[in-house]
């Protein structure tokens, strides 16, 4: 039988418990027997077992139900109610007068079924069902069984206290492997979880190495693509450098060789050539070097516009070509100089 809640009391349970020894049951039918003890626990037996039951209030609540209907019929007698109520505990509260009770202990609910006997004691007179007994009906009731409970022998109750102590141990042990086991399950979850959140914790260590190395792999690439673009350009500049040095040197070198004549001389060139003095009103000078590198030499004269302000303007007489290698002179007015 399972632990009834505090709300009943031990001294309820213990008369429970010893309600299931052949000691302490008898049958309605033995009521005479024991009329001169004014409360007793029964159950019904059945064979050589005792059948002890804890009814649900519906379950007791459907039996009172069926016994009022033949209650009204006058077809509810003794044998009638002991063949309906079997297996359950009852208690004696007088001559004629029973108690059969049921605990739900899930639901913490004690409930209790009276039934009252004729003056004969041979027919049920009334039931009265209690689906959820007060405390002042609990109260009562675990008195009259406190009552039955002082009439149990030493054997009896002996027997009582090793069954309770036994339910107690059986209790505790049970207890304390589910406490057991909730504690390993936890342990367990807790390592796998911890295992999970290290493995994780490895994945994303490897995967930043490798993303640094990646990225320090690609930057030493890119460093040693600049050098060598670096060192490319540099060759290219060293070399165009190199070339253009000669090419610069080649240049003079040809120019030197091949310019023999001057800027003073091809203008005295070409003073003697068209005649022209010093003291010419025609002036002879330097304009610039052409696309081959010949001198032009413009031939001009200053002509006075205005006396009295001075004003004047110039009047080309002629352009030449002077060669720096070799002095000709080419007339090149025509070409606008």
């Amino acid at each position: 039988m399972k632990m009834l809640k505090v709300a009943f009391g031990i001294p309820l349970l213990a008369v429970l418990l010893a309600g299931c020894s052949d000691e302490s049951s008898e049958t309605v039918s033995q009521k005479e027997e024991s009329a001169e003890k004014s409360t007793a626990v029964h159950t019904k037996e059945n064979g050589n077992k005792t059948a002890v039951k804890e009814s649900s209030p519906n379950t007791l609540q459907t039996k009172a139900s069926t016994i009022k209907k033949a209650v009204n019929s006058k077809e509810a007698d003794r044998d009638y109610l002991l063949n309906v109520m079997n297996g359950y505990q009852y208690i004696q509260v007088g001559d004629n007068q029973y108690i059969y009770y049921g605990i739900n202990q899930e639901q913490n609910v004690f409930c209790m079924m009276e039934v009252n006997f004729d003056a004969s004691g041979d027919y049920v007179e009334n039931i009265n069902f209690v689906d959820n007994a007060s405390e002042e009906q609990i109260a009562l009731l675990q008195n009259q069984i406190q009552e039955q409970q002082k009439q149990l022998s030493d054997l009896e109750q002996q027997q009582m206290e090793k069954e309770l102590d036994d339910y107690y141990a059986q209790l505790e042990e049970d207890k304390q492997k589910e406490e057991e086991a909730q504690a390993k399950a936890k342990a367990d979850a807790e390592a796998e979880a911890q295992a999970e959140a290290d493995r994780k914790a490895e994945e994303e260590r490897l995967a930043e190495e490798e993303k640094k190395q990646q990225e320090e792999e690609e930057t030493q690439a890119k460093a040693d693509e600049e050098e060598a673009q670096a060192d490319s350009e540099d060759e290219a500049q060293t070399e165009s450098e190199s070339e253009q040095e000669e090419d610069t040197e080649t240049l003079e070198e040809e120019e030197a060789a091949e310019q023999t004549v001057s800027q003073e001389q091809a203008i005295q060139l070409v003073r003697d050539q068209q005649g022209i003095s010093e003291d010419s009103p025609f002036f002879v000078a330097y304009d610039h070097l052409d696309d081959s590198g010949n001198y032009i030499i413009h031939v001009y004269e200053n002509v006075v516009d205005n006396e009295e302000t001075g004003e004047e303007h110039t009047a080309t007489q002629g352009w030449y070509q002077v060669s720096p290698s070799d002095g000709s002179i080419t007339d090149v007015t025509v070409d606008g100089y």
